[in-house]
């Protein structure tokens, strides 16, 4: 364990270096921030669900909404088993009394959940060349939706891996279940 807090705390003061020497980053970090929080991921998802159900794919739709409930519990199980409190800084943006339940970062989880769902909802719908701009795009959000957790010193690092491996996870679950079973 020492050596993954020496990971966690040495990135963290990192992190709060660039900060302190270049204060601007904050502007740039903050939308990040607010993009992947509740109401925006809430909203994000209402827009991935709203796109499976006009394309009627409600099967789909069905998937998409137990694999982002099951992200929620799955969020929240995983934080009573390991109680853990997010970097010293972080009270700046969630307040004294929501300094606890940092792992796995549910903002890059469910973000992340988002995206994967996005594509599963497009992709058919997308040619090859598209395709590559929505990964390269998806990877670029998902990228600075990470760097904000960094930089406002929400997450430690492996919070943010946690976050990115769950998603990878249930989207992958997710993706078994979405397609259409051939026809027989």
């Amino acid at each position: 364990m020492d050596a993954i807090e020496g990971l966690d705390d040495g990135a963290y003061s990192h992190f709060d270096l660039q900060n302190q020497r270049y204060p601007d980053i904050v502007w740039f970090m903050q939308p990040a921030y607010y993009y992947s929080s509740y109401v925006g991921v809430a909203a994000f998802f209402a827009i991935v669900m709203l796109l499976f159900l006009v394309q009627g794919k409600r099967r789909g739709a069905v998937v998409a909404f137990v694999s982002f409930a099951s992200a929620v519990v799955l969020i929240e199980a995983v934080r009573m088993l390991v109680p853990r409190s997010h970097p010293p800084n972080a009270d700046k943006w969630l307040g004294a009394d929501a300094l606890n339940g940092s792992y796995p970062s549910a903002a890059v989880f469910l973000f992340t959940l988002c995206l994967i769902l996005l594509a599963f909802a497009l992709w058919d719908r997308m040619g090859l060349r598209m395709r590559g701009v929505f990964v390269a795009l998806a990877a670029a959000l998902v990228g600075w939706v990470c760097m904000s957790g960094f930089f406002l010193a929400l997450h430690y690092v492996t919070d943010v891996i946690g976050g990115l491996a769950g998603a990878a996870l249930v989207g992958w679950i997710a993706s078994r279940f979405i397609a259409e079973p051939a026809a027989r």
